[in-house]
């Protein structure tokens, strides 16, 4: 009797199974007439990796006042920039150099104006710890002479690969002061901004040239700040590449950026304002 009691289970186990296929296949084509889902997909943000911090905030503040959700994606500018040209669904691109947006438009991917959304200060930062900390270093060549006379290993100083902005901001700096022929067998590549604030705070190099705000993010000391008038200007530029999924959106979320509480959290953030 058990086993006739199981298998009368198992029957009607199976039956309720068929049935409930036979209903999910009569109503498929039905659900599939009722048009799209009407929650939009997430707007695909990719921007600069100095920017990980305050643009994760504002895509929670765009969410919260109605834009939809949002999905960020950080890294080297020239990273981001290429994978966009190869194709890569972006709705907004946040560049931290006018040089990758030219590129991007030389190539097709981009069309139109980019806005300025904040601008941004060349620093060069040590370890609280280091041998360096406590030295008086106030402009690149009191750096040189500082790693001559702690003795420091020939190559200790972090900066960004070359493309990456933040390290071309850095080798222009030294450029325009004759001083990159000096600096260069020292200068060890980092695949962006915040990989060199992360040697440096790590203590796994001795100096790093970083932005002011990436410097605020980490346990370093600020030796000095360079010279803006030595490498062009930094500033990020926001635009909608072609063939954003959500262009409609994007361009909600730029007119966010400019608005007043972005800007606000800009300056908060220690970023300088257009």
């Amino acid at each position: 009797m058990g086993l006739r009691r199981r298998l009368d289970r198992r029957r009607v186990a199976v039956l309720l199974a068929a049935a409930a296929g036979v209903l999910v296949t009569a109503t498929a084509p039905f659900a599939a007439g009722r048009g799209p889902d009407p929650t939009p997909a997430p707007l695909r943000v990719l921007a600069a990796a100095s920017l990980t911090d305050v643009v994760d905030d504002l895509a929670l503040r765009f969410t919260a006042a109605g834009g939809g959700a949002v999905t960020t994606s950080f890294g080297a500018s020239s990273a981001l920039a290429r994978q966009i040209r190869d194709g890569a669904p972006a709705d907004v691109f946040v560049s931290a150099s006018a040089d990758w947006i030219a590129f991007l438009k030389e190539t097709d991917a981009i069309d139109g104006s980019a806005i300025v959304v904040a601008r941004n200060r060349l620093v060069c930062v040590t370890t609280r710890a280091g041998p360096l900390a406590a030295e008086a270093i106030t402009d690149p060549r009191a750096l040189l002479a500082a790693l001559d006379r702690t003795g420091l290993d020939a190559r200790e100083v972090a900066i960004a690969d070359p493309g990456v902005p933040a390290g071309e901001y850095a080798r222009e700096a030294l450029a325009s002061l004759g001083l990159l022929p000096a600096f260069e067998p020292r200068l060890v590549g980092q695949r962006d901004v915040r990989a060199v604030l992360h040697a440096v705070e790590q203590g796994e190099l001795a100096v790093g040239f970083v932005y002011a705000t990436d410097a605020r993010q980490a346990d370093v000391v600020t030796l000095f700040s360079f010279d803006p008038t030595t490498h062009p200007p930094i500033e990020y530029l926001a635009i909608v590449p072609h063939g954003a999924p959500s262009p409609d959106r994007a361009h909600r979320f730029l007119d966010f950026l400019r608005g007043d509480e972005a800007r606000a959290r800009l300056a908060e953030a220690g970023f300088v304002l257009p």
